[in-house]
């Protein structure tokens, strides 16, 4: 990926007409055979059973009742106007393809579906955006890095693959890699909409150490509240949030725009462990106005205000050991997942008073996996390759590498896959098992209608 961007990216045989027809002796002559043969020779005269000839009734029956009416095109088109807005407002969003096949059927139908008005509703509708892909960070031989977008639904962008990329971030309808190619002159970050195809570069500021990035639209930093409902916010401004710390152990942080294309001043605050590295292999959350970055070897979170522009350290649960990762907790605020054994850990931390130093974290749930059920789309169950969930728990750790904000779902790495688990429902669902078997998840969610092409 370069300075350009992410690239925009019969013949039917006939029988002749001529042919002869062979004609079967009728049914009425079979039956008549049939009644004058003798009794005992009527069991073995045919083993074929002679079907019964209808009385003059049901013939009647037949072609008196008129053949049952199709729904077809012209039935839907002469529906009264105000009700076909309603039926196309309840098309799945997580299926673009239907949305796309509507706005092909008439122009009246095309301007309804690119209408603004009716994409709003529609947007409002239907809520959280839908999951239309995922992200995979892969590590491949020779320390080639590749960012794969995987398709989870009929939404396919125009690139698939980044080479010499990784995946650092995805928020808001917009995906934040890392150029890792080390060809001169190219951007250190890209920033790309899949749905508009858009990309925008940028370099990091200088000096970086131990860093991480995260992007968020640009409503997200307005201190009095954001009032931007995220539903379709892809194509307008958005931040680039930086956080780097020395080895000195100061933490700063930085604030790109899009809008005014250059970095913020750096907001500078001393790390109370000395050291607060940050971990680039696990996710970002977004709390409110809030950014919380994970940390690799202090295991101290960092958590960067957006809209008063100042750094904060979160200590993580204390009983976590092992891999671990933030997200927005169900009932607001900050959570954290982790996976132990069979089990799945879920942690809230609630704050009390308004300078938020008082604050603890509480395990709100404990999920055990092994009887979770499974639900295969992918591979069918009897192939070696597609475990059931409970046996693959039987032969190996689970490992929690991302999370579906708004849809309640946490995914999870095995070396048979990638493997979604919702919260609300306890179905698991296979989503990949690709090899190798990405380092890191991150959920493209985004409404992809005809008014975005």
């Amino acid at each position: 990926m370069g300075r350009s961007g992410l690239g925009r990216h019969s013949g039917t045989s006939h029988l002749s007409r001529h042919s002869k027809k062979l004609r079967r002796p009728s049914c009425q002559t079979d039956c008549e055979l049939k009644r004058r043969a003798p009794a005992s020779s009527r069991l073995s005269a045919s083993p074929y059973p002679c079907p019964q000839t209808p009385n003059s009734a049901a013939i009647a029956t037949m072609v008196m009742t008129p053949p049952p009416k199709r729904l077809c095109g012209r039935s839907l088109l002469d529906l009264p106007d105000d009700l076909i807005p309603e039926i196309l407002l309840r098309l799945p969003p997580h299926d673009p393809r239907r949305l796309v096949r509507c706005s092909a059927v008439c122009k009246p139908w095309r301007r309804l579906l690119t209408d603004p008005a009716f994409l709003r509703r529609y947007r409002a509708f239907h809520g959280v955006p839908p999951m239309l892909g995922l992200l995979f960070h892969l590590e491949l031989p020779s320390n080639r890095f590749l960012a794969r977008f995987v398709r989870t639904t009929s939404f396919r962008p125009r690139t698939l693959d980044h080479a010499g990329c990784y995946v650092r971030d995805a928020r808001h309808g917009r995906i934040l890699f890392r150029n890792v190619t080390g060809e001169e002159n190219d951007h250190d970050l890209f920033v790309w909409s899949p749905v508009t195809d858009e990309v925008w570069g940028l370099y990091m500021p200088c000096p970086f150490y131990y860093w991480n990035v995260a992007v968020v639209c640009a409503a997200a930093a307005r201190e009095g509240g954001c009032d931007c409902d995220h539903l379709d916010c892809h194509g307008g401004p958005f931040l680039v949030a930086f956080v780097d710390t020395d080895d000195d152990g100061m933490t700063y942080a930085r604030v790109y725009s899009s809008e005014t294309g250059a970095w913020s001043d750096a907001t500078y605050a001393q790390h109370p462990n000395g050291l607060a590295d940050m971990d680039m292999l696990e996710p970002i959350a977004l709390v409110g106005n809030r950014i919380y970055f994970p940390a690799a070897q202090s295991k101290t979170i960092v958590e960067y205000d957006l809209g008063r522009r100042k750094l904060a350290f979160v200590d993580p649960p204390l009983p976590h050991q092992g891999h671990g990762i933030l997200m927005p907790a169900m009932g607001g605020g900050l959570g954290f997942a982790s996976v132990r054994g069979s089990r799945l850990y879920l942690w809230s931390r609630e704050i009390a008073g308004s300078d938020r130093t008082a604050a603890a974290w509480t395990q709100s749930r404990v999920l055990e996996l092994s009887t979770l059920p499974d639900r295969e789309t992918r591979v069918p169950l009897n192939q070696p390759t597609a475990l059931g969930f409970t046996e693959i728990l039987m032969e190996e750790d689970m490992t929690a590498v991302g999370f579906a904000e708004g849809l309640g779902v946490i995914f999870v790495t095995t070396s048979a896959g990638v493997f979604a688990i919702n919260l609300e429902s306890g179905q698991v669902k296979k989503m990949s098992g690709r090899r190798p078997v990405p380092d890191v998840v991150i959920p493209y969610m985004s409404f992809y209608t005809p008014g975005n092409f």
